[in-house]
């Protein structure tokens, strides 16, 4: 009973939450404090009940019943920059920093060993998110060259529930887990003259799977293992398709670029292997993440991203000690698609008409650099366990994540060069109860 009141009070401190958050694209690297502070990797390492949201085939190797809980503090510092062009008047140089900072997010994972080769569990948490506040910096204004941002808003918010079910016999294992991810999406600006873009928020489910497998070498304690995540496919009431036609996104029977309001999370796959030795473990994945085929996110332009993550691990009687670094190219490219003036688009403010040379590439470089910035590419991470009895512990990580600078033209939407950083750090932990 214990359990099921944990997981419930967990569930609404899940609900309550919100999101700011990028490191994959916009999927954290890892979800448990243990997953954290190894890269991010999980596909082939073993981490308790954490390995419910990584891989579902893992937890055939628990004994009884685990349960985590915990969260993420996690704090983006994300900076654009613009050259100072204003739709050819020149205007003075900004830099500024997104208001969109401080962010909690919650995660809880049970497994239960059946002690028939059958082992079952539960686990939400918040997987992925993304948003930038640039409500503190001024409105654009053509007509005298005063730059700004457009007080542009975004925040995308993604929380899973999964219930892996998991089979295996000595040394191998399968297991698949059925999956609801819950999702909103607000994105607001102001044009430059003087009207206001937003719906305020809207909310959808997505259901998809994750599947998995692993074979263990027992005698060489090398364990080799694949996952596979399906899409999520979410739709959000007006949000892409209206901050789509405010910036000029609006399809004719004459041609076009017409916007969805579906944004999918992408499919993921995967494998992983891991070396365990006495007190040492080391492990690594690779994974794809599929964005280019992802509907919305391809619309946009992202590229698919390719993971390296590795991880260590070294026991001490109670104490562990972990290691680890993850990396992914930014998967938000330059745009340089152009809008024809023979198109006929529906677009009621001049600094965006295409007869004035506007191009949609430019739209969709400062929808990308500046409302969902999600550059961020290399990720460093360090953390420790301590176990205070037999059945009780804690888990500690921090990551540091870097961006570089990342260039896009956006001169016909009165940005001239966007140059924007997303350095991140993040602090995760989680009490760990086994019974």
């Amino acid at each position: 009973m214990k359990p099921t009141i944990n997981l419930l009070i967990a569930a609404g401190i899940i609900m309550s939450a919100t999101s700011a958050f990028a490191t994959n694209g916009d999927n954290l690297i890892g979800l448990g404090a243990k997953s954290r502070a190894m890269g991010g990797t999980g596909i082939a390492h073993y981490s308790g009940a954490e390995s419910a949201t990584s891989n579902p085939a893992l937890i055939t190797k628990s004994k009884g019943s685990n349960i985590a809980f915990g969260g993420t503090y996690f704090r983006p510092d994300v900076e654009v920059s613009t050259n100072g062009t204003q739709n050819g008047t020149g205007g003075a140089d900004l830099t500024a920093s997104s208001q969109a900072t401080n962010n909690v997010i919650p995660f809880v994972a049970l497994t239960e060993n059946l002690d028939n080769g059958f082992v079952i569990g539960t686990s939400m948490f918040g997987s992925a998110g993304m948003g930038t506040d640039w409500r503190d910096e001024p409105i654009n204004n053509p007509a005298t060259g005063d730059m700004g941002l457009y007080a542009m808003r975004s925040n995308l918010l993604l929380l899973k529930f999964s219930v892996p079910i998991a089979y295996g016999q000595d040394n191998w294992s399968v297991g698949i887990a059925p999956v609801l991810m819950y999702g909103a999406l607000d994105m607001s600006f102001n044009t430059p003259t003087g009207g206001q873009v937003g719906n305020g928020s809207s909310n959808d489910f997505g259901f998809g799977f994750q599947a998995g497998a692993q074979y263990t070498l027992q005698d060489l304690g090398l364990t080799v293992a694949a996952m596979y995540q399906s899409s999520l496919e979410m739709t959000y009431r007006d949000q892409i398709s209206t901050a789509g036609a405010a910036f000029g996104f609006v399809g004719t029977p004459g041609g076009g670029a017409s916007f969805s309001d579906t944004l999918e999370q992408p499919v993921e796959m995967g494998i992983g292997v891991d070396w365990t030795e006495g007190d040492i473990s080391v492990t690594a994945d690779l994974k794809q993440i599929q964005w280019a085929d992802a509907k919305g996110y391809g619309d946009f332009g992202w590229e698919d991203q390719t993971v390296i993550a590795v991880g260590t691990e070294y026991r001490m009687d109670k104490l562990s000690l972990r290691l680890g670094f993850n990396y992914a190219e930014n998967p938000i490219q330059e745009n340089t698609n152009t809008i024809q003036a023979s198109t006929g688009l529906d677009i009621t403010d001049p600094l965006f008409d295409p007869a004035n040379g506007g191009t949609i590439g430019d739209s969709m470089n400062a929808l990308n650099a500046v409302m969902f910035p999600a550059v961020t590419e290399s990720h460093y991470t360090v953390g420790a366990g301590y176990h205070f009895t037999k059945n009780v512990g804690a888990d500690l990580a921090f990551t540091y994540a870097t961006s570089g600078s990342h260039d896009y033209a956006a001169s016909t939407v009165g940005l001239g060069t966007v140059t924007v950083k997303n350095d991140q750090i993040a602090i995760s932990g989680n009490l760990n109860y086994t019974f």
